[in-house]
């Protein structure tokens, strides 16, 4: 896997100029149609993703009751921009001991649980085509029976300018979009 590490200074979030050179030498009959179908794409490319992800995992798929689950997810940033804003992590199953759980990620990784799963924010952007990694071992409640299911993966966000140093909290307060790429993983536990 090659991952390259990004400069925090190169993060730019520019609009397209859909139609500018069209205007430009229009007619006036011509230009304000012109005018309407631009709006109308960048409305409908804000709402896409601005990174999108593929999801690549590894875990385990039988354990016994109060065993470990093995769980290795790798992200790739398939764009179309580079990935400023996301987090890999996800829901974990019901019926696991957090206290006896652990993860394993680069270097200057921050984790949270938050009210949508366990997610974690890399300390770098990915470029397109780069991959983020984490690794999660987490153990079961003696208790717990069944199946375990957890929906892992990542979650990017579509940032405004400046927004990047406000928390994910504030971000869910102002409505900023978000999608979710996650692989659902389920472990029969013994």
């Amino acid at each position: 896997m090659h991952l390259k590490l990004a400069r925090f200074g190169s993060l730019a979030l520019v609009a397209p100029l859909v139609g500018a050179t069209c205007l430009a030498s229009a007619s006036p009959a011509v230009a304000a149609p012109a005018s309407v179908t631009t709006v109308k794409t960048t409305a409908t490319k804000a709402e896409d993703p601005w990174s999108n992800f593929q999801v690549l995992t590894k875990w385990t798929k039988k354990v016994k009751k109060g065993g470990k689950i093995k769980y290795q997810i790798d992200i790739v940033n398939r764009g179309p921009e580079p990935a400023d804003a996301y987090f890999i992590g996800g829901k974990l199953p019901k019926g696991i001991d957090l206290a006896h759980s652990s993860y394993v990620a680069t270097k200057g990784t921050e984790c949270t649980l938050y009210s949508d799963g366990f997610w974690c924010s890399l300390p770098y952007i990915l470029e397109v085509d780069d991959v983020g990694s984490l690794d999660l071992t987490i153990k079961l409640k003696k208790g717990t029976k069944g199946t375990a299911v957890a929906k892992l993966g990542a979650d990017s966000w579509n940032l405004p300018h400046g927004a990047l140093e406000l928390d994910r909290a504030r971000w869910k307060e102002l409505n900023v979009k978000h999608f979710y790429f996650l692989k659902t993983l389920k472990t029969k536990i013994r």
